[in-house]
Parts: structure tokens; sequence; C-alpha cells
């Protein structure tokens, strides 16, 4: 029997191999530009029409023969489309990056700004019709639109901080009250983003008043006083529930103890630097009041954060 050759393009049989060459170099000279159009990096074949690829010769052929009838037309509007598809892609990332990033660099005044805007118009709408429903739903938004956030002296700390974090507050002796402020109110519980401190110059410091629904303007002095107060308290709760449970040594109940009593102690206190304090409760209000202030850029951003979570809600 006779032997055959095939044209593996167009299926063509012949008795030689001189003859299918020679039939493939009248009748499918493309063949001889496969390797002009090819990407020797990843071993694929682009169109002579358009921007497409493939991954071998015969199939760029089979699309060219479409391709190629295409007008000019037909290519630019596919071409505009996928820039156009790409372009909004795009935009769409540009505008979650300038989100987070409006979100980052927000001041607490133009945070605080916003919640005195939602506290107005609850106002507004609540003179306008106080019976209406969405006035309610308003109301309950404004109130507590920063996802329950309380006013000082009512957050529940007791059962909020977990075994772990109360063993690590006295494990910190005579920093407990710095360390439980640090991991309430710079923290990431939502109750606790009640304070803020702005400036270590100006006499003044921000607290969050949930009947108005935005941070109020009080002396700093006061607010520093107040934390001390309600954190101490809470200081000798956790103490009086782990003292008995073998949570702690004696040497931390001991220095816990003369924490305690430092606290409500007036004598001069002369501080590791050898800068002297009328007593431990004002050395305590410096340390507290820097550690605040420190924390204040994240505190806002949680805030803001917030705010923007409590809007998500509302509109859904």
């Amino acid at each position: 029997m006779e032997a055959q050759f095939n044209c593996q393009i167009c299926t063509k049989t012949f008795s030689s191999t001189a003859s299918l060459t020679n039939h493939k170099r009248i009748y499918h000279p493309e063949l001889r530009d496969c390797n002009r159009f090819k990407n020797n990096e990843d071993n694929s074949y682009h169109c002579r029409y358009c921007e497409k690829t493939y991954k071998s010769c015969q199939s760029r052929r089979y699309h060219e023969q479409k391709c190629k009838s295409k007008t000019d037309t037909d290519i630019r509007i596919e071409h505009l489309t996928e820039k156009l598809e790409m372009k909004d892609q795009i935009i769409s990332l540009q505008n979650k990056l300038l989100s987070k990033k409006t979100s980052e660099n927000r001041t607490f005044k133009s945070v605080n700004k916003v919640l005195i805007g939602r506290s107005k118009e609850y106002m507004l709408n609540k003179s306008n019709n106080s019976n209406s429903l969405n006035t309610i739903n308003s109301h309950n938004n404004i109130t507590n639109n920063i996802q329950q956030i309380c006013n000082i002296g009512y957050e529940d700390i007791m059962n909020i901080l977990t075994r772990e974090q109360k063993i690590q507050i006295m494990n910190s002796r005579m920093q407990a009250l710095d360390k439980l402020i640090e991991i309430t109110h710079c923290g990431e519980n939502p109750q606790f983003k009640n304070v803020v401190i702005t400036s270590l110059k100006d006499d003044f410091a921000y607290k969050y008043d949930s009947n108005k629904g935005y941070f109020i303007t009080v002396k700093k002095d006061d607010l520093l006083d107040d934390i001390i107060n309600f954190r101490t308290f809470n200081i000798e709760e956790i103490y009086e529930e782990l003292k008995d449970g073998n949570k702690i040594n004696s040497r931390t109940k001991e220095t816990i103890q003369r924490f305690l009593d430092k606290c409500e102690s007036d004598e001069p206190f002369e501080d590791p630097h050898g800068i002297k304090y009328p007593n431990f409760k004002t050395y305590k209000k410096d340390s507290i009041k820097i550690l605040l202030y420190n924390h204040h850029e994240k505190i806002t951003r949680d805030i803001s954060q917030l705010i923007q979570s409590s809007s998500s809600e509302s509109s859904s």
C-alpha cells in the first residue's frame, strides 16, 4: 500500500513528503509567519489583527480567519470596551483606597462634627414629627450611633475584660492603672471610645455624651480625675476577684494593695526621674494624660470606623 502523507491543516493526502511540503508552501503560506508572531517567553502566538494570544499556531490561524473579517471599527470598539471596563475597575479600587485614606486621616474635630450633624438632624426630625417611626429609629441611631459607646463610668469592665487581661493588669503592679486604661480606652472595644485628649498644652479634652450623641468639651483636669477614680475602683474589683483564686502571687497582692493606698494618700510623691508631685494621684494624672494623648490618633480612627459601620447598618 502506497504511503500517504496528510496535511494537518486541510486534511488533504499526498504520496510524498515533497508533495506535502509544496502544498503547504503554496496553500498555507501563513505557517511560515508563525514564528514571527510567537512570544518566546510563554510560547504563545499573537493575532496579526488584534491583541489576543493563543497557545498554538493553528489556534491563532483559526482565530485570524474570523478576526481579519472584522472592520477596523469593530476592533476599535472592542478595544475601547475593554479599556472602559478596566477603567471602571481602577476607579473602583481608587475609591476604596481614598475612602480608607480619608478615614485614617480624619481629625477628631471632623469626626465629632459628623456626630453633631447627626444629632442636629435628629432634633430637626423630632420637631417636625415626634410620632414618626423614622424619627424613633433615627433617635436610636443617634444615641447609640457608634455601637453603644458608653459614658465614662458606665462601661461594663468586669464582664468585658477576659480573665487573662485581668491577670495582666494585676501583674503590672504599680502600673496597673496605666495597663487597664491602655487595654480599655486605647483598645478595640467600642464601649470605651469615650475619652479623647488631642493636646498636652491646653486645658481641655473631650468626653462622649450619650444623651447628646457626640463628644463635649470638658476641663482636662476634671476628666482625668474621673478616669482615675473610675478605673481605680475597677482595679479594686479585679483585685478582689483574683486575690482569693490563686491567680496572682503574694508579692503582686502586696504591691496592688500598696498602689491602692497611694492613690488615697495626700503625701508628696517623687517619680523615678526625681520629679516631685503633690501626691501619687497627681503623678498618675500626668502619666495617664500622656498615655491617652499618645493614642488619640488611633482612638479617632476607631471612632471614625465605628461611624462608618453604623452608617452602613442604618442604610441597609
